[in-house]
């Protein structure tokens, strides 16, 4: 009877960690995060708990290069957010660790609004990967991770994004020039009329200007980008259909 107990407890336990908790709140460079709304635009998150500690160190790093490695093929639509464990380390601590350890690309939370028991125990790090419009949860693991699991959990995630990034719109997407000073022309095509949505975004995947909401026909289409005014930097224009995804990137130089 107790096998039972204790067999039907793990079950319920994995049938309630398989969707992610929401959280609306500021990472460590004041920028607003609403995770279900990130999830819904097509975003896969790398949740990734420290303390910091030593014994945090190989298993974060791992999941970075891991994440890393997406930025060819999926760029800005894999992120790694480092969140501290119970947000009573300082963002300054956090951030100077993440520095030293090689995570520079890693978007940095201290804030108890993100919580690692919703996924379960708290080894520690602990690493959670999300995705779809369902929130759905694909991976969790404490205290270690597998780089091949972890691996194919973001391409599950990604598969369940339901956006393409392979596509005719990609193909014929571009930004010229590169980099860009004061403004930028950004073209592509459409194979049939559709509602396209054109921003631009910063690293860590939050809109920074939007360029164009709404219907568009068929055909070749230009719009200009102007960047007159916005810091200087690496940003990412990306452009849907509603079907389709295709994302450059854009380094800004004044």
């Amino acid at each position: 009877m107790h096998l039972l107990v204790a067999a039907l407890g793990l079950i319920t336990l994995q049938a309630t960690a398989q969707t992610a908790t929401n959280f609306n709140c500021t990472d460590c460079h004041n920028i607003q995060h609403d995770l279900f709304a990130e999830l819904d635009a097509g975003k896969v998150i790398v949740l990734t708990w420290v303390m910091p500690c030593a014994s945090c160190t190989g298993p974060a790093l791992t999941t970075y290069n891991v994440v890393q490695s997406y930025q060819a093929s999926d760029s800005g639509r894999v992120f790694m957010y480092l969140c501290d464990d119970y947000a009573n380390t300082s963002c300054t601590a956090l951030n100077t660790w993440k520095s030293t350890i090689g995570l520079a690309n890693a978007v940095v939370f201290s804030n108890a609004a993100i919580h690692m028991n919703d996924y379960g125990g708290s080894g520690m790090p602990k690493i959670v990967v999300l995705g779809g419009s369902n929130h759905t949860v694909f991976y969790t693991a404490d205290n270690t991770v597998d780089a091949t699991a972890l691996q194919n959990a973001i391409n599950a995630a990604l598969s369940a994004t339901g956006i393409n990034e392979q596509n005719s719109l990609a193909a014929g997407f571009t930004v010229r020039p590169v980099p860009a000073n004061d403004e930028t022309l950004i073209t592509f095509t459409l194979e049939q009329a559709a509602p396209v949505e054109i921003g631009l975004y910063n690293l860590a995947g939050m809109l920074v200007k939007n360029i164009h909401s709404g219907p568009l026909p068929a055909g070749r289409h230009s719009k200009l980008l102007v960047t007159q005014g916005l810091p200087a930097g690496n940003y990412l224009v990306q452009i849907t259909d509603g079907k389709h995804r295709a994302t450059l990137n854009l380094p800004i130089v004044h």
